[in-house]
């Protein structure tokens, strides 16, 4: 049997139920908050700048690949990959090339990787560099300039012929004889008897990289230069101008059976010289 509900007891669950599901007047229209008076201000506050995190995939692979705590094997798969990519990496690779902050191996692998995707931005950039005051940065820019391999490249390699630096010297006697521009003998004559490139009277390793370009390029142009140092005391530059001249002109006044690599006899040079003085450059083709 059901009782019947008290009235009291009705009243009361009624006022229960309107507490629960009616909606507070002041969500209902919305209404602002009442700020207290001492938390007021003037004007709102200023937005909050939000940096966003910069990432350069292309700075990550060439950081990876001049690590020199990589196997090499690794670090030479990471560098053709970051070649791979062409000319969208070139804007990275040629900000940290230019960089004077960037280390030595960074700045290395930058500039092979410029020469290796090639392209006109990335010779542009690697030229730009043999004005460097940084050795490394100037010697990343022959080396770079060589694998691109451009004539265009050829003035700014034949004034890096007398770079302050050896090792730039060298290196741009071997990107000349690369690029095999038979006009850039000239530069080359000039520079191997530069006194720079002596000391106490010895030759500088520089002196045979040019001796060999000069016989790479194969221009008449270098030939003068060449019977002139054969006279010269050290057997290494003898034997190297031997080799070029034999190159140069097809001909060779060596005994029958005698090695390549032994120096020119007293009766070898003289005939050089002999030849040398028959003949003007307009008599030579080239």
């Amino acid at each position: 049997m059901v009782r019947p509900m008290k009235t009291s007891t009705i009243v009361m669950s009624a006022a229960l139920a309107s507490l629960l599901y009616s909606v507070p007047a002041v969500a209902q229209e919305d209404a602002p908050e009442e700020i207290p008076a001492h938390l007021r201000v003037e004007e709102a506050p200023p937005a909050l700048r939000t940096e966003q995190a910069t990432r350069d995939p292309f700075h990550e692979q060439l950081a990876l690949a001049a690590n020199p705590q990589v196997p090499p094997a690794e670090a030479q798969q990471v560098f053709d990959e970051l070649v791979s990519r062409g000319a969208m990496a070139i804007p990275t690779l040629a900000r940290v090339y230019a960089d004077p902050r960037s280390g030595d191996q960074e700045n290395w692998v930058a500039a092979r990787a410029l020469g290796r995707i090639g392209g006109e931005p990335a010779r542009r950039s690697l030229q730009g560099g043999l004005r460097s005051q940084r050795i490394i940065t100037r010697l990343g820019a022959v080396s770079g300039l060589s694998i691109i391999g451009s004539a265009d490249s050829v003035p700014d390699l034949e004034k890096a012929l007398f770079d302050k630096a050896m090792t730039v010297r060298a290196a741009s006697a071997d990107a000349l004889a690369l690029i095999g521009n038979r006009k850039s003998s000239i530069a080359l004559s000039k520079a191997l008897n530069l006194p720079a490139n002596f000391h106490r009277g010895k030759s500088h390793f520089v002196r045979i990289h040019i001796i060999e370009a000069l016989g790479e390029i194969g221009s008449i142009g270098g030939i003068e230069v060449l019977v002139g140092v054969l006279g010269e005391r050290e057997q290494s530059i003898q034997i190297a101008a031997t080799v070029a001249l034999e190159m140069i002109t097809g001909t060779s006044f060596k005994t029958i059976g005698a090695s390549r690599d032994t120096p020119p006899t007293a009766s070898e040079v003289a005939q050089w010289r002999t030849w040398w003085a028959q003949r003007s450059v307009g008599e030579i083709a080239e």
